[in-house]
């Protein structure tokens, strides 16, 4: 009887199911197999993942992670590695035994409005048993406007009659007027450019002006009253072809 337990014993624990891959820290089972030396830190991280509440794009979301020793010697974070360069981090400096320090992470949300910021940070440290913890901040980014489409492209030849246009919807929660639309220098002698008021929408209508075969390539800056974006860009694309013979 004891020798058939032992055998269902050692069968069981070749049947038991791995550790997840990609899991921050080390599994129960694994600190029992892989014990932390005498004189070692531990690195416990309480909370991994900081989600925050809706921002405006272009907005600056900072979050200072715990990091805790839990070991008996100091806990040194080596570096830092980020999924992003949107996202940058502060290292903490030696944290002693039973103390804990924080990483300073800053996430910058510009380019990112109307979609979820979702970026994650690895931290090395001189842990032996976790030398890698993978943090993530993220959280819903709200556009300042909606713009479509953000790029302007004109094609056709220059017997054409070229246009284009995008629509540019303020968002609600933070409205603004258009107080002007200046081309730059690149462009400004090749289109020209007007806007139209649709109730709460902006259109900006862009006709070709080049009359010659050639390329252009711009910005048409969007001049608003609102202190959060003052300005706004279009980018403008123009590809005058040769009259085909």
């Amino acid at each position: 009887m004891q020798r058939y337990a032992l055998f269902v014993f050692v069968l069981l624990l070749g049947i038991a199911p791995p550790p997840v891959a990609g899991s921050d820290r080390p599994t129960p089972a694994d600190r029992f197999t892989k014990q932390s030396p005498a004189d070692a830190p531990v690195a416990v991280v309480p909370e991994k993942t900081f989600t925050f509440d809706s921002v405006l794009e272009g907005m600056a979301v900072t979050h200072a992670f715990v990091i805790e020793n839990h070991g008996t010697a100091p806990l040194n974070v080596l570096k830092v590695r980020t999924s992003c360069g949107c996202t940058t981090a502060q290292r903490p400096n030696a944290i002693a035994p039973g103390s804990s320090g924080e990483l300073v992470v800053n996430g910058n949300t510009g380019g990112y409005g109307g979609t979820h910021f979702n970026k994650s940070i690895t931290v090395y440290t001189n842990d032996p048993v976790a030398p890698q913890i993978r943090l993530w901040i993220k959280g819903p980014v709200a556009e300042f406007a909606h713009i479509v489409p953000l790029k302007i492209v004109l094609r056709g030849t220059p017997d054409d009659a070229i246009q284009a246009q995008a629509t540019i919807t303020p968002n609600p929660d933070h409205p603004f007027r258009i107080l002007e639309i200046v081309p730059d220098v690149r462009i400004a002698d090749n289109i020209d450019v007007r806007m139209e008021r649709q109730g709460a929408d902006y259109r900006i209508v862009i006709n070709n002006r080049m009359t010659t075969p050639g390329q252009y390539r711009g910005r048409v800056m969007i001049r608003t009253d609102s202190a959060l974006r003052p300005q706004l860009t279009l980018y403008v694309i123009g590809q005058i072809n040769a009259k085909k013979a």
